[in-house]
This record gives structure tokens, C-alpha cells and sequence, in this order.
């Protein structure tokens, strides 16, 4: 004799039971940038450096431009999103540019008073 297989999942459901489990099926493709984190910060911060870097005899805008590269650079590295090579570029480029505008300021100040 037969016997009938047993559905427990059907039978727990009628007698007040759990939900059964049903697995969700997607079907399409799935959008590749959904899972991704972006990259535009340590993008913007190797921008920023590199800028910083080439317009050294601004003072004032170096270090402007060196700061938020740097910032960006930090914010980058610390929230893990891609592109952690250029993060770490942009906040090496974003420093040594801030620091030349230090520099360069401070020798353009002791002209002017040399001047004087």
C-alpha cells in the first residue's frame, strides 16, 4: 500500500503553525552598482592633491585645495569604499600640497617684510 507524502509545511500552516518557506527567485539581471560602493571621494582627493601639488605658487588655493583633499582622502578610508589606492594617494598628494602652501606662504610673507 501507498502511502501519500506527508506536506508538514502545509499541514503547520492549517494548524496555525508558521509560514512555510518559500525561496525568492529574481529573475533578470541584477544592477552591478547596487552592490558596489562608489569611488568618487578618493577620486576627488587624488584630484584635489594633484591640483594642490601644481599650483603651489598660490598659496591661499593650495591650501585650500590640500585640505579638502585631504578631508575627502580620510572620510574616504574610514567609510572602506572602493578605490582605496587612490584615497590613500590623494591624502599623501593632499598633505605634501598643504604643507608646500605652508611653506610657500610663510616665504612669501618673510619677502614682504624683507621688502619693507
Amino acid at each position: 500500500m501507498e502511502q501519500e507524502p506527508r506536506n508538514e509545511n502545509r499541514n503547520n500552516w492549517e494548524n496555525g503553525g508558521q509560514q512555510p518557506y518559500r525561496p525568492v527567485i529574481i529573475v533578470g539581471e541584477q544592477d552591478q552598482s547596487a552592490s558596489k560602493k562608489n569611488n568618487n571621494l578618493s577620486s576627488i582627493s587624488l584630484v584635489l592633491g594633484i591640483l594642490s601639488l601644481v599650483l603651489f605658487w598660490v598659496p591661499w588655493l593650495t591650501f585650500i585645495l590640500g585640505v579638502i583633499g585631504l578631508i575627502t582622502g580620510i572620510v574616504s578610508l574610514v567609510q572602506h569604499r572602493d578605490g582605496h589606492g587612490a584615497a590613500v594617494a590623494g591624502v599623501i598628494t593632499s598633505s605634501i600640497g598643504t604643507l608646500v602652501a605652508l611653506v610657500v606662504g610663510f616665504l612669501y610673507i618673510v619677502a614682504i617684510l624683507m621688502m619693507a
